[in-house]
């Protein structure tokens, strides 16, 4: 990235500034200049924790001017508003470069401690499915049943989750109703702890779906077995593609995505993901089967390994 620039800045809600200043908090209307050797934050003087803090629109640009004086300056065009970037072009008066794939790059392999908190998301998620008790109870009851026991163990929702019970569970996306519980039963959650998610899905089924079941089940530990460095990723998702074409199924949609502070965080697997693994990737990998009375879906958060990928637990 600074072969291209001198500096970066990134403005919240950008989650990329938590990234960089590995900070907690609201953080509103912040900044983060990220140099080679450091990062400097600037922030609203109600904010806990900054290098500069500003009461005035007068103060931030001041200290804007001095800290990103520089002549190249990175921003992340994928998520900086062109408000913004019309003020801030006009304010430094230099050189504003969309680095936005480099920092991609950059976030897709995970380090230690990022895995961590994916680990313990995962972890949390993993309980919350587990422990639920589906007797008598509607989608959008179960769905208020995940929040409270996410919120119960210091993590909040990563996305809205999918509930989807009998024939709705054959809808990828469904929105949470009052049918009341019935199998099949699919169950799409995912935690955020500490500024990281997980996702994962489950899918209880009964006779009829066993079939289904256990060929979304091979589908998932045989992608598993292939998120390995080295590999390209399109590569995984065309050999579930074909698995499922020799059973007589589809894929409807793609086999995956990165996850971190993001759900979605930046990469898929799919036919067109031209990316090559690389160690310590985290991926959920959702392998699903849809058929017109019900659906099967499988994901689990998957840490792509030297020799075969192992799920994040």
């Amino acid at each position: 990235m600074f072969e291209k620039v001198d500096a970066l800045l990134i403005k919240t809600p950008d989650e990329n500034f938590f990234y960089f200043t590995k900070l907690e908090g609201f953080y509103e209307n912040s900044y983060a200049v990220v140099l080679p050797d450091k990062v400097i934050t600037i922030a609203p003087h109600l904010e806990e924790k900054a290098d500069y803090f500003y009461k005035s629109k007068k103060e931030l640009e001041k200290i804007l001017k001095d800290v990103a004086k520089v002549d190249k300056l990175g921003i992340n065009g994928e998520a900086l508003s062109y408000k913004d970037f019309v003020y801030l072009k006009k304010l430094l008066k230099t050189k504003l470069i969309d680095v936005s794939q480099e920092i991609k790059k950059l976030r897709v392999v995970k380090k230690p401690d990022e895995i961590n908190l994916i680990k313990k998301a995962y972890r949390i998620s993993n309980e919350v499915v587990n422990q639920l008790d589906f007797r008598n109870k509607t989608e959008k009851e179960i769905v208020k049943e995940i929040e409270m026991a996410i919120l119960k163990n210091n993590a909040k929702l990563a996305f809205e989750p999918i509930v989807a019970f009998g024939k709705n569970s054959a809808i990828p996306h469904h929105m949470a109703s009052n049918k009341k519980f019935v199998l099949p039963a699919l169950i799409d959650l995912g935690a955020k702890y500490k500024g990281y998610c997980a996702d994962i899905t489950r899918t209880f089924i009964d006779k009829r779906g066993k079939k289904v079941y256990e060929i979304v089940e091979e589908a998932l530990y045989m992608a598993i077995d292939n998120m390995v460095e080295g590999i390209k990723a399109k590569e995984v998702y065309e050999l579930i593609e074909k698995f499922f074409k020799k059973h007589g199924y589809k894929m409807l949609h793609g086999l995956g995505h990165s996850i971190g502070l993001k759900v979605h965080d930046g990469y898929a697997l799919n036919k067109k993901a031209d990316f090559i693994l690389k160690e310590n990737m985290v991926f959920a990998v959702e392998p699903a089967i849809y058929t017109k009375s019900f659906g099967v879906r499988l994901e689990e958060d998957i840490i792509v390994g030297k020799r075969k990928g192992k799920i994040i637990a």
